[in-house]
């Protein structure tokens, strides 16, 4: 059964991750964080102790690379060990395990403090190394277990975020804390002890957090063998047979490596500014103060775009600000403001470098193997690392001065950057494309968890513009292929474009070919997206749907994936206002949303039951535009409460009322005729209003989403004429197109009393009130055949009679219908011809009255159609009524 027949009055979306699991979630970020906290803090009150104890000794000069190397060690010698033990047990299990170790690593150091035994605290170190080389592949590999993969990119981000600020918050507070203490008491050991003894109580508040998350068992037992021991170039070679995920981890290694090449460069500056000097922790805080600030926010605006998915094109861009941050700290004054910006920038490229490509390795991993892939990745980390400490060791004892080595590093990330554009192309052109988007269209997505994580999948939106396919790759979950002609592939710019995006050629003349090349595209498990209309909107309103998206689904055995798309027709880039791109934009940003209906497959979907599913999300897009929020008094204090809301003509006087005046009419209780000015038809639109205030939440919402249905296709949206509306018309009439309409759409209103007609509309003309849609009775005839003839033409949309006929079409008369006060469909001129070739589709059917408005779901039932929608409270039978495939509603 179609999804419109089963979810029309409620919402589906799928769950995601539940309290307790981001209970679980946030616990994780503070244990790992308080971890990483604990290893710097210790790390950085060694390593300026060691300086003082040194006392300018030889071995003083490489203490750094002592510590750094000892932190390393343990991942590269036991980093399998690690990545078995989280495959076989439970991954809290490890994590809980991991903080009991940190725990008692701290009680020993605490001792070592008390006595001063500088060598068994470096050991301890050395153990701290360890217990955090048994966390790792644990706390990583159990974020997916927590989430979920749609999470996976915002959640990534986040943990590197913590980390890496936990690591710099302990490098820099115990670099300002030391270097005070030390100055103030002279002794190494007194500045030291008091941080130990706050580090070792966070070890406890570790513990506590380990404990809450919850348990997620192993996924997999392994038996252990000796051979474990040594497994790891097994574990890296299973890394690297893949070259999706060994390109992936050698960028992750780059990263570290990265890091650590900057952070002893960085400790080298210190040590030649202030050798000996207290002052020496502190100029390593501020450096890393700067470093850590810049990964931090890298790490947050990366979070924030991988959000929903993973952005592999901020990859190449952070290489590039890597590169030339490099270059600023290469040339730059040692502490200067330029010096500690382009610290701060190497950071921030950094960490654009790898969030993403962080994400993609974790997303990537067999759930059962993820642990020895993971350690497999740390391992390479490792090896990177000390092989960027051990070269900046090399460098220094080869006497280069801090500004060639950062040069280097900058000639490095050239090579790297290069290599990843080359790798990327798409990625890269596609992140800077939508970027630029987004900076002209806000894109609000609308249930994207609907779309299946793997598999493939036919898209089918409706098209109203030339930027739908860009607006839909930049909301969807997941790559979207489209669907060119493979002439187009001929021409240089749209040819490389297309292949860029990975686009599908097809034969416009062998339509059997077509839909081959497209059926096997989504057989290769991508999401391929065609426009079921075959041709862009003219008119706003959806076109007829072929049926080669019945075939492709069918011969892809495949799910069929609706999808609506609002907003974009009152972009420059449709077909409104009669013509493409060479007009004026309504706003900016300008108001996208991208609503994503149920996937189901392809034997249970017809073109049919896509168009009643895209007419039910156009139906839930309608609900959440601003304008649908609140009750009456609340939506017109959204009006400018200055601007002009109704005029009229009483007698030979032009007036006119202000939204600011109805609303205080209606919060004050007024008689409409003290505004009014006793003419019975502005009168009678002012109690209007006053009626809708009293009207229910239920009736008050459905009738303004029936007025948003109302502007959505064709021109009465625009908002640039007047609406002229009969004070006989029907009340559903008066309502949705008299009062809300204009009010939505930033449109005035104009209101003939029953004695009024084209005098007084001749009038206001002169007034400069722009008129061009008129709505009303079988009266209005005479009105618009007078005003025709006096000068000022006029569109005339009639009520209560009887079906279109080609006459009245000509004159500029079309055909509306109400029912059950709503209105549910109108006839219009036909389509603008904008380019030559163009089919010039009819606004209106002989003997019909007109195409329903978007948002109505039509069923077909005995002698008749059903309608349903959100702006229907139960649903409306229409016997002896149908609907077309062009949506014209006729009487049987």
């Amino acid at each position: 059964m179609p999804p419109s027949e089963q979810n029309e009055k409620q919402g589906s979306e799928s769950p995601g991750p539940d309290r307790r699991s981001w209970r679980s979630f946030w616990s994780l970020m503070g244990l790992q964080s308080q971890n990483a906290f604990n290893d710097k803090a210790l790390q950085f009150t060694l390593l300026p102790m060691g300086i003082w104890l040194a006392a300018g000794a030889g071995w003083g000069n490489y203490l750094q690379h002592i510590l750094a190397l000892l932190i390393l060690l343990p991942f590269i010698l036991l980093g399998p060990l690690a990545g078995w033990a989280s495959d076989t047990f439970s991954k809290t299990r490890i994590i809980r395990l991991a903080s009991w170790i940190q725990l008692g690593v701290f009680a020993v150091v605490f001792y070592c403090f008390k006595t001063e035994f500088f060598p068994l605290a470096v050991a301890c170190f050395f153990f701290l190394a360890i217990q955090s080389t048994i966390l790792s592949p644990a706390k990583s590999g159990i974020i997916k277990d927590l989430v979920g993969s749609s999470r996976l990119g915002f959640a990534s981000g986040i943990m590197q975020m913590f980390t890496i600020v936990a690591i710099l918050t302990g490098q820099i507070v115990i670099g300002f804390w030391y270097t005070g203490r030390e100055a103030r008491l002279g002794d190494g050991w007194q500045a030291g002890f008091l941080p130990i003894i706050v580090i070792g109580f966070g070890a406890v508040v570790t513990l506590i957090m380990a404990y809450s998350i919850h348990v997620i068992p192993a996924q997999a037992k392994r038996p252990f063998t000796k051979g474990l021991l040594i497994s790891h170039f097994g574990q890296l070679g299973q890394l690297l047979k893949s070259r999706p995920l060994r390109l992936t981890a050698l960028g992750i290694a780059y990263f570290w490596a990265f890091g650590a090449f900057v952070q002893m460069v960085s400790v080298t500056i210190s040590k030649d500014l202030y050798d000996g000097d207290p002052y020496f922790a502190t100029s390593q805080s501020w450096m890393m103060c700067a470093a850590g600030g810049g990964i931090a926010l890298g790490s947050i605006l990366g979070a924030m775009i991988n959000k929903r998915h993973i952005e592999l094109g901020l990859n190449p861009l952070g290489g590039i600000i890597m590169m030339a941050a490099s270059i600023g700290v290469a040339f730059a004054v040692p502490e200067s403001a330029l010096f500690y910006t382009a610290l701060a920038g190497t950071g921030f490229g950094a960490a654009f470098f790898f969030v993403p490509i962080n994400a993609f390795l974790q997303d990537e991993c067999d759930p059962d193997q993820r642990g020895n892939i993971l350690a497999g990745s740390a391992l390479l980390n490792c090896l990177a690392m000390a092989g960027a400490v051990i070269l900046q060791a090399v460098l220094v004892k080869a006497g280069l001065t801090p500004k060639v080595q950062f040069l280097l590093a900058a000639a490095v990330s050239v090579g790297v950057t290069f290599y990843v554009m080359r790798l990327l192309p798409r990625a890269f052109v596609k992140m800077l494309a939508f970027s630029a988007l987004r900076a002209f269209y806000r894109i609000e997505t609308i249930y994207p968890e609907r779309m299946p994580e793997k598999g493939g999948v036919l898209l089918t939106p409706n098209h109203v513009s030339y930027l739908d396919a860009l607006i839909l790759t930049a909301a969807s979950p997941r790559p979207v292929r489209f669907l060119m002609v493979s002439n187009y592939f001929e021409k240089p710019v749209v040819g490389k474009v297309a292949k860029l995006f990975d686009t599908v050629p097809i034969s416009s003349k062998r339509a059997k070919d077509a839909i081959q090349v497209a059926a096997a595209a989504v057989k290769e498990g991508t999401v391929v997206c065609i426009f079921p209309e075959g041709e862009l909107s003219r008119s706003g309103f959806m076109g007829e749907f072929k049926r080669g998206m019945e075939l492709i689904a069918r011969k892809a055995d495949c799910l069929i994936q609706p999808v609506y798309l609002d907003g974009l027709w009152k972009s420059i880039f449709s077909a409104e206002r009669g013509k493409f791109f060479w007009k004026r934009p309504r706003a900016i940003p300008f108001g996208v949303r991208v609503a994503f209906g149920e996937a189901w497959p392809a034997k249970e979907y017809r073109a049919g039951d896509v168009r009643r599913e895209l007419n039910l999300l156009a139906g839930d897009v309608f609900a959440r535009r601003r304008e649908s929020a609140g009750k009456v008094k609340d939506f017109l204090r959204q009006r400018k409460p200055d601007h002009r809301a109704l005029h009229w003509v009483n007698g030979v006087q032009a007036c006119s009322c202000t939204w600011g005046e109805v609303l205080e009419l209606l919060e004050q209780g007024q008689d409409p005729s003290a505004l009014g000015n006793g003419h019975p038809g502005a009168e009678q639109w002012l109690e209007d209003w006053r009626a809708l205030d009293g009207l229910d939440e239920e009736e008050w919402g459905e009738l303004l989403l029936n007025a948003h249905q109302l502007a959505d296709p064709y021109n009465l949206g625009d908002g640039k004429a007047a609406v002229t509306i009969d004070s006989l018309a029907p009340l559903a009439v008066r309502r949705v197109w008299g009062l809300l309409l204009p009010a939505i759409t930033g449109a005035e209103a104009v209101v003939l009393g029953p004695n009024d007609g084209a005098a007084e509309l001749g009038l206001l003309s002169r007034e400069k009130v722009i008129l061009r849609d008129l709505i009303g009775t079988a009266r209005m005839r005479e009105v618009h055949r007078v005003a025709g003839a006096a000068g000022v033409p006029l569109t005339l949309y009639l009520f209560g009679e009887g079906p279109q006929n080609e006459s009245d079409a000509r004159k500029g008369i079309f055909v509306a219908h109400e029912s059950s006060g709503r209105v549910l469909s109108f006839s219009m001129p036909p389509d603008p011809v904008i380019h030559k070739g163009d089919i010039a589709h009819p606004g209106w059917m002989e003997k019909s009255y007109g195409r329903m408005l978007p948002g109505f779901v039509v069923h077909d039932i005995e002698g008749g159609v059903e309608l349903s929608g959100k702006m229907l409270s139960q649903n409306l039978e229409l016997s002896g009524w149908s609907v077309d495939e062009r949506g014209f509603l006729s009487e049987l």
